[in-house]
């Protein structure tokens, strides 16, 4: 058929035969002797069927789509001269006459290296004629009198439309118009090709390129440095080898873009630093993974698409793939899956690939085997084209050994890290010390680690792509050092959690902290790992930064302490396991899980007097003291601080004794008691003299404007605690600086100024929620209930107690539960509902016998509301009278604007 013409059934009845074959030839008859003769032909047959079949659509005109088919079965039959023959003239005939060129120096290498052989007469015939572009083989002679100056180039056409990078497009067309050599540098996959084409056509397209035009020459292919100059001629269509090329070129105004540079940089950089030289008018761009080290260079480094253009890209290409998949997707899943690949052009356009048989969540959902997800098995581009692994695969082999251990080094941490741990790493992974820093160096002028040094104040970063990680922690558990790495990486980070108390209560505190913060991620990767394999260092890395976590608000800290405990079972010291006790209850408390916390510092305090250690004895009182505060048991703080303070006298511990002190002056001041509260500022101001720990003069300040709220000082009150809210915010200080926001609007509408402390208070909520801290955000809606109230703003008021009340009663109670209580109630009685009297009275007993002067206020002005209201003028006044002679005791809480109820009872009366 393919004799007589008939291309189309060639094909056609090739395809049809090869189907029949099925796996391995003749795999059910065994490896008897008899059966290999009978195997061998088969084979044979099958080597025919295929050459005809390539043949056959070679002659369609289907060059460009069998290139990677030929490649796929050459992988497996690298021997077979006939399809190595087929696929330099595929090549060929779709334009790539440089990677034809370099494809037939493979050849020669295979057979060279593998067999001792040269190529068939055929195949050198082949390089000849493609050397002098034979019109036979099917693409026009375009040397005759080729002139360069007015050649327009070979650059391809952009099958696909390139998306995003217009800044990066323009940036690099000026710098290709004011430099003679740029190189494009980036890691595998993020579209240093494309947008090296787009740039040439880009300048092509407005005349900027010169009359010189642009040419394409890929490297790939070369191995060598003579690979590398063919690959230029080819792609210029030169005759006469190297020296004609520079002859070629002395005097062009032409732009060549040498493309592929990484694996011949030596090569590439010495035809580069030659063709500059040789040719004054000449420009060259490149692509690489790593710079060229050519004196004049200028380096481009491209970086990964933003999400943006990220998800731009991903929904083009899907929906080029006539999906349904992106119906109804939400904006927000397809941007986790494209946050998630890294920005890289090539593992967005695998992912969209995947949509023609997946959804947009399974491909996301997969994304823990990345390297399969991100193929293209119907791709008939190169392997580095179509698969992720194979991309980074590429990189990857180019690497010193020392390189790819630094690789594994920083694979082992989650989210990047400093330079110290990661030389710790590299060293339990047999790199020394001395070499770290060119491995890191060298990693980096590869693009295979990113470095972040933006903000000067922090220790330089370093950080891999999630899929190159993903590739070196699948090549490190390949060379079983996986475990090692992981124990280094725990063993460092617990030498970290060892100084991390001391530096955050200290002058260095922000610095502590910012490692904290920033080290999350790698923390609790520690964590989990020691739990599973070395618990005690577990306990060891929670109790190091459990004060920091306390510090920042985060309010997952009981959870990996309790982890860590559970873990370690009884291998924790008792006095290790009491510290992570008395740490878990602090955040606890502070995310309202009161009574867990009472039982842990409980459990605490039973060691603590097992050992009798005075530390931890003290420590349980206040930080006991620090709980009941949450319920308004402000007597019971004032006794757990007063005893904490005389087992601590005997001891030198002043930045205890000066937190301690702290909560004894909140304590004092929430009970109105301004004795005490001048005694515990006192104690506050001698310790802090002495402890400079930012966080705890942060709360001196707040502590001075809530001792100036009940002298009466109410301007005061808002300077100072608007002082403590902002150095707060400023030292990154969340959970602080969320009560203190709290403590700011009260203290604004205590000095008259109710809408703008309402707007506070509405703010100090949005803040704690932020932090997870529930308990601090009902206690902010019973007070902005009560303003919104005074306000004349029923509805919000309610909703904000409503809210209150239900979060209250869930958790237990907390601190001012009776105050929304009885304002709910108060706010029903005004609305006519049935019983609320006796829900009034109930609340005014209670608050009696917990001397809760504040809601006898509420309560006695509601009840002689109700009595007004029902005609009992004379029950009215007098309740009345009684809410005001209270209020000589609350009046640094709350002000007569609050008292909304004796107000309507003063009009009837």
């Amino acid at each position: 058929m393919l004799d007589a013409g008939d291309e189309r059934g060639a094909d056609d009845l090739c395809a049809s035969t090869l189907r029949m074959y099925r796996g391995e030839v003749l795999q059910a008859a065994g490896d008897g002797e008899w059966v290999t003769p009978h195997r061998a032909r088969l084979v044979e047959a099958r080597m025919k069927l295929l050459e005809t079949q390539f043949s056959a659509r070679l002659r369609l005109g289907d060059a460009g789509d069998v290139i990677g088919e030929l490649q796929a079965v050459l992988a497996t039959y690298p021997f077979q001269e006939s399809l190595w023959e087929l696929l330099i003239t595929a090549l060929y005939r779709a334009g790539r006459q440089a990677d034809a060129l370099a494809t037939y120096q493979r050849v020669r290498h295979v057979l060279g290296e593998e067999l001792g052989l040269d190529p068939g007469p055929q195949l050198q015939r082949l390089e000849q004629r493609i050397l002098v572009h034979d019109a036979s083989l099917g693409v026009p002679d375009r040397t005759a009198g080729l002139d360069l100056d007015a050649a327009a180039g070979n650059l391809p056409a952009m099958s696909v439309e390139l998306v995003g990078r217009r800044s990066e497009l323009a940036a690099l067309c000026d710098l290709v118009a004011a430099t003679r050599l740029v190189e494009i540098v980036g890691p595998g996959g993020i579209g240093k090709t494309a947008i090296a084409i787009a740039t040439g056509r880009t300048l092509t397209e407005s005349s900027e390129a010169g009359p010189g035009g642009v040419w394409l020459a890929r490297l790939e292919s070369a191995t060598t440095a003579d690979e590398v100059v063919d690959a230029l001629i080819a792609a210029l269509n030169v005759i006469g080898g190297e020296a004609a090329l520079f002859e070629r070129l002395k005097s062009s105004t032409a732009l060549v873009i040498l493309d592929n540079c990484e694996h011949v940089i030596d090569e590439a950089a010495d035809l580069a630093a030659r063709l500059l030289d040789t040719a004054p008018r000449l420009r060259i761009l490149c692509t690489s993974q790593v710079p060229l080290g050519v004196d004049g260079e200028t380096v481009f480094e491209l970086a990964p698409l933003a999400l943006s253009d990220a998800v731009a890209l991903f929904t083009r290409r899907a929906s080029a793939r006539r999906t349904n998949q992106l119906v109804g997707a939400a904006d927000e899943v397809i941007q986790e899956l494209c946050r998630s690949l890294d920005g890289l052009p090539l593992a967005i356009e695998l992912a969209a690939a995947r949509t023609k048989t997946l959804s947009i969540e399974e491909i996301t959902r997969r994304l823990d085997d990345r390297f399969n997800v991100l193929s293209d098995p119907t791709s008939r581009k190169p392997e580095r084209r179509r698969a992720l692994r194979a991309t980074i695969g590429w990189s990857y082999e180019l690497l010193f050994p020392d390189d790819k251990r630094g690789l594994w080094a920083l694979a082992a941490f989650a989210g990047g890290a400093p330079l110290s741990a990661v030389e710790f790493v590299l060293g339990a992974l047999e790199v020394p010390a001395s070499a770290a820093i060119d491995v890191i160096g060298r990693l980096a002028s590869r693009s295979l680690v990113s470095v972040d040094d933006d903000d000067p104040s922090l220790p330089v970063r370093y950080r891999l792509l999630d899929s190159i990680r993903a590739f070196a922690l699948e090549a490190m558990s390949d060379e079983g050092l996986t475990e090692r790495a992981l124990a280094a990486h725990a063993k460092w980070f617990a030498g970290a959690a060892a100084s991390s108390t001391q530096g955050v209560r200290s002058s260095a505190q922000a610095e502590h902290l910012s490692f904290a913060r920033t080290e999350r991620a790698n923390i609790d990767a520690a964590l989990a790992w020691s739990a599973a394999n070395d618990p005690p260092l577990a306990v060891d890395i929670v109790n190091g930064f459990g004060w920091a976590w306390i510090v920042l608000g985060d309010s997952r800290g009981a959870q990996r302490i309790l982890t860590a405990l559970d873990a370690v079972g009884e291998m924790a010291p008792d006095r290790d396991r009491a510290v992570a006790l008395l740490l878990a209850s602090w955040i606890e408390a502070s995310t309202g899980a009161l009574e867990l916390a009472r039982d842990h510092i409980a459990m605490a305090g039973e060691i603590a007097d097992a050992l009798h250690n005075v530390d931890l004895q003290a420590r349980c009182c206040y930080y006991l003291a620090y709980v009941v505060s949450h319920h308004g048991e402000w007597e019971q703080a004032l006794e757990l601080t007063s005893r904490s303070r005389a087992l601590y006298d005997g001891l030198d511990r002043p930045w205890d004794q000066a937190a301690n002190a702290l909560f004894a002056s909140r304590a004092a001041i929430s009970a109105g008691d301004e004795g005490r509260s001048l005694e515990a500022r006192d104690d506050v101001e001698h310790w802090l003299g002495i402890v400079e720990d930012p966080w705890l003069h942060v709360r001196r300040d707040a502590m001075l404007g809530e001792l100036a709220r009940i002298q009466h000082r109410y301007d005061d009150a808002v300077l100072y605690i608007g002082r403590a809210a902002a150095t707060s915010q400023q030292l990154g200080f969340r959970q602080t600086e969320a009560y203190q926001v709290s403590s700011l609007g009260r203290a604004q509408c205590q000095a008259g100024d109710y809408e703008t402390g309402a707007a506070t208070l509405e703010l100090a909520i949005e803040k704690a929620e932020a932090t997870g801290d529930l308990r601090l955000a009902a206690l902010a809606r019973v007070h902005l209930g009560r303003v919104l109230r005074a306000l004349g703003q029923r509805t919000r008021a309610r909703a904000a107690l409503d809210t209150a009340a239900a979060w209250h009663r869930d958790a237990g109670g907390g601190e001012q539960a009776a105050l929304g209580e009885c304002l709910l109630a108060a706010m029903d009685a005004e609305d006519g509902v049935p019983d609320t009297e006796g829900r009034l009275r109930a609340i005014l007993d209670e608050a009696r016998r917990n001397d809760d002067a504040h809601v006898e206020v509420f309560a006695l002005d509601a009840l002689a509301r109700i009595a007004a209201e029902a005609g009992d003028v004379a029950t009215a006044q007098d309740l009345c009278a009684a809410a005001d002679r209270r209020m000589e005791r609350v009046s640094h809480f709350i002000t007569n604007l609050d008292r909304t109820d004796a107000y309507s009872v003063r009009q009837i009366a």
